[in-house]
Formats: C-alpha cells, structure tokens, sequence
C-alpha cells in the first residue's frame, strides 16, 4: 500500500484535457496582480474584480444565466464592466429563487456594514428581470446608488402583486425575507432608470409600482420582456449601459439611440400586429412598406460605401 504523501504520477501532456481559461482568471488568479474574491454557497457565488476607476458596477444574475453551466461561467455582464475597467461585484445565482435567500441579503448586508461600498466615488447596480429585481432591493444599501433596471419585478409577494401569475417558483419564495419589495426600497437611491415595452401589460404594471421622482422609465415599445436582447439587436445596449454605469443617462440621449428600432423587423412587426388587432390594416401595411423601404435604402447606402 503506498503511503499517503506518494506523488502521483503526472499523465503525458497529450492525455491531459485542456480547457479553456476562464475570463476571470487573469485578474484572479493566485499568481494574478489583481485583487478580489471569489465566495460561493449552494444558492449564490459572489465574484468581485477590483479595477482602476473609481466605480463599482454590482450586477445579478438573470434566469437565462441560470442554464449557464459552463465551469468558467462569469457574472452577468462580467465583460462589459472589464472592458469599462470598472470594478465588478458579480452575484451569480443557481435556482429561480429571486435572491429570497437569507444568507445572501445577510452577506450583502456586511459587505455594507464594513464600509465596502463606501471605497467608490460611484455604485451602479444593473440586472434583467429577476436580476433587475436584486438591483432595485440591494441598491437600497448604498444611499445614492445609481440603477439600471431591464424589465424589473417590482416583487413577486403573492400578497403585493396578485396579478403577477409568471415565474410560480419565485412567487413560493420566503417574501418576508428584508428587500422584497422595490417599492419600499428606492427613497435613498440616486437616479433609477427602468427599461420596459408599456405595451407588455406584466411588466408595465410593475414599473407602475415603482414610479417616484428619482425614478425614469424608458419605453422600449414592442420589446416584450426583452428590453435589453432589443436594446443589443439595434447596437444601444452597450452605450447606453455605458453612459448609465459612467455619466447620467437621459431620455434625449436614450430615444436618440432607439431611432434603430425602425430597422428592425422585431419592432415593426410588433407595431404592425398592435395596429392590426385594432382593425388599422392600413396603418399596419404602411409600417412594413417604410419597413422594406429603409432596408432597401440601407442596403443601397453600404453597397455605395463599399464600392
């Protein structure tokens, strides 16, 4: 029998399975010259990514992430705040429970507790759907806190939002959890930005819990609940994610960047079906002839750009 300390031998290079190194690895990495932490339980892993500006990009996980298994998987929006050299606290999510995890808030708490916000000039927290949730409740932590909210749940408190029949595993979470209602949870925040399609009845009645003074909403119309999928289609996600995370993003500069939404057949289709469904077909036709006139048009202007 070998003893306990007995090397193992090392398999030949052409028998060692490779994989490929995770985004994280360069600054996180024991022989790394970054700083950070990675932490993980059953429900939740945070990962947090010290970076030269001085401000801190928090962001949630969404449900899509959740069929992420990939072992070198990233928070949401990982690459995004790396490229902005933004600091990065990621908390990636395992389970459908809308972040009804008492360890969790508790951690999040003591992170606040120990003044660990407070080494920013500036906090942004960021999320889609349940992740735009976990933004709305956690930034009530840091007073002043900026929020960028894609097609939030204001709660799924069966009790608040009766209306709400979407999502049945995160209605049978612990609601009386703290931080389970945004509503209760914005009075000390800095600016709230919340993106939804006012025509998508769930999520336009959840902004409608929500309205304050320092909260904006920006009507991604026709989007359904995926304002940020459309925002990225007609390339205004990453500027506008990059002036809310650094500047202050306004309705101007917003409705400026969503002009595209006229090139893309997802948009037009929506407007040409509301028109339809309301006996308007010719309004409903006109939509898709401008349609294919833009197209053609695009098309003419890059084949020209390119001769």
């Amino acid at each position: 029998m070998e003893d306990d300390d007995t090397e193992l031998e090392t398999p030949s290079e052409d028998v060692v399975p490779t994989m490929p190194e995770p985004l994280w690895f360069p600054e996180l990495s024991p022989v790394s010259m970054g700083e950070g932490f990675l932490e993980k339980t059953m429900r939740h892993s945070l990962m947090f990514v010290r970076r030269p500006r001085p401000v801190l990009f928090v962001s949630f996980d969404n449900l899509s992430n959740l069929k992420d298994r990939d072992p070198a998987r990233v928070p949401w929006a990982f690459k995004f705040a790396r490229d902005l050299s933004v600091s990065h606290l990621g908390v990636m999510a395992y389970g459908k429970m809308w972040y009804r995890d008492a360890d969790l808030i508790a951690r999040m708490q003591r992170l606040r507790d120990d003044g660990f916000f407070d080494s920013f000039e500036r906090v942004v927290f960021a999320g889609s759907s349940m992740g735009a949730f976990a933004a709305l409740v956690f930034a009530s932590l840091v007073p002043g806190a900026h929020v960028l909210a894609f097609n939030p749940q204001s709660t799924l408190d069966p009790a608040l939002v009766p209306w709400e029949d979407r999502y049945w595993i995160g209605r049978r979470q612990d609601w009386t959890l703290p931080l389970s209602d945004a509503r209760d949870a914005l009075e000390q925040a800095g600016p709230v930005s919340v993106f939804y399609d006012p025509y998508f009845a769930p999520d336009r009645l959840h902004y409608e819990r929500l309205e304050g003074p320092n909260v904006t909403g920006y009507k991604c119309w026709f989007s359904n609940h995926k304002s940020a999928v459309f925002l990225r289609k007609i390339e205004a996600l990453k500027p506008v994610m990059t002036e809310g995370i650094l500047g202050e993003l306004t309705p101007q500069m917003f409705y400026q960047h969503y002009r595209r939404r006229r090139e893309l057949r997802w948009y037009v289709g929506g407007l040409a079906e509301y028109y339809t469904q309301r006996g308007r077909d010719e309004m409903a036709n006109r939509a898709m002839r401008n349609f294919r006139q833009l197209k053609r048009a695009r098309a003419v202007a890059e084949e020209a750009y390119d001769g």
